[in-house]
């Protein structure tokens, strides 16, 4: 059994709510409630980035504070809002999404029975559904809509008016506790915190992750340029070439994307690895860890206890790290250089994308659906 402190402790760990009152918000609900219901909603448009690793890990600690979890894919949202590819296409990259996720959760140590998965358009067509539409579109002004994101502010067209509409739904008609997104849904979740009870339904909670920086130091997106960030399906080669060319001023942390990269996605993994190798699963009690040697924390196996990640510095020395904080404190004081950091993140993401790359490799219906996704290659 875990307390309500260490439930939340999992639950909120790296993660930002949209008003501080809003911690104390979730510690009641975990009180009155005993299993809440958590989503997490990604629009099927550009292929991801290994930026994806840091919601979809996240899910691990869900899962060990014994949450409900939901991978939502907002297919008809991705239409809406990306409305020059056809419903055909949008169909073909929720399945794409589909294939890579729990490709993705295999890697990770979890098995994907024990997430469910839905699809937005399976929900957005009934009758219920398109009438909670009409009548959020009969109390809000056009404003009210654009507000929720830059994409949505500066667009002429109809139809990504209607997105945040789409996504607030998604928390009745899953019936959640919790929506979760990055920052950038900041707009989104305060569209649905505000409309939701408008319409007679309760106020659901929401968490937030970080965005992952680019490999330029900036944020990383899927329709910035190939070589700005690393890509599930890059081979070993490419994701050195990409790593090396990286942002990485040395003895700097500010626009560094290496350490960005480290920080936000390869330590907490590492992290979630060694407590797993001593059993600190919390409620998911047959986390499957796979292979151990696949499941290890990206450090080296001379590594004393508590080690969550190790760099080989010019010397061939190994320098072992407890806490991220360690490392970059080692970095601005110029123990650990520019080329050992870069190493380190390159071997350990592709320790992490080998498996992805090999699922993709033996699929030929994710070959196919990806042909028919991404006719142009992204």
């Amino acid at each position: 059994m875990l307390s309500t402190q260490e439930k939340f402790d999992l639950i909120a760990r790296r993660q930002s709510f949209l008003e501080d009152a809003d911690a104390e918000s979730l510690k009641l609900l975990l009180e009155d409630k005993p299993q809440l219901k958590l989503a997490w909603e990604t629009t099927p448009t550009g292929k991801p980035h290994v930026g994806y690793f840091v919601p979809i890990a996240k899910l691990i600690d869900f899962l060990r504070a014994g949450l409900d979890v939901t991978v939502y894919y907002l297919d008809t949202y991705g239409f809406l809002v990306n409305y020059v590819h056809s419903m055909e296409t949008v169909a073909h990259r929720q399945r794409y999404y589909h294939f890579l996720v729990t490709a993705i959760l295999k890697a990770l140590g979890v098995s994907p029975s024990k997430v469910h998965f839905v699809a937005e358009s399976s929900l957005a067509y009934t009758k219920p559904f398109v009438v909670d539409v009409q009548r959020l579109c009969a109390i809000m002004k056009q404003d009210d809509a654009r507000v929720t994101s830059t994409e949505v502010s500066e667009c002429d067209m109809i139809s990504p008016l209607l997105c945040s509409i789409h996504q607030s739904l998604s928390e009745q008609y899953l019936g959640l506790d919790i929506q979760y997104g990055g920052e950038d849904q900041t707009g989104l979740f305060e569209h649905a915190k505000k409309f939701i009870p408008k319409l007679g339904y309760r106020r659901r909670e929401h968490l937030m992750n970080v965005m992952v920086a680019g490999l330029d130091g900036l944020k990383m997106s899927s329709s910035k340029p190939a070589e700005t960030k690393i890509e599930f399906l890059d081979d070993p080669e490419t994701v050195h070439t990409k790593v090396f060319k990286a942002a990485c001023p040395e003895q700097e942390v500010t626009g560094n994307g290496v350490l960005g990269l480290l920080r936000d996605v390869l330590f907490p993994i590492s992290q979630q690895r060694a407590e797993r190798l001593l059993g600190k699963t919390g409620l998911y009690d047959d986390e499957n860890g796979g292979d151990a040697s696949e499941q290890r924390p990206f450090c080296s196996p001379e590594a004393p206890a508590g080690t969550i990640f190790t760099i080989v510095t010019g010397d061939v020395e190994e320098k072992h790290f407890a806490t991220y904080e360690a490392i970059e404190a080692a970095y601005v004081a110029g123990q650990v250089q520019p080329e050992a950091l870069k190493q380190a993140v390159v071997d350990s993401f592709n320790v992490l994308l080998a498996p992805i790359r090999a699922s993709y490799a033996e699929s030929s219906e994710w070959q196919e659906v990806d042909r028919l996704a991404y006719p142009d290659g992204n």
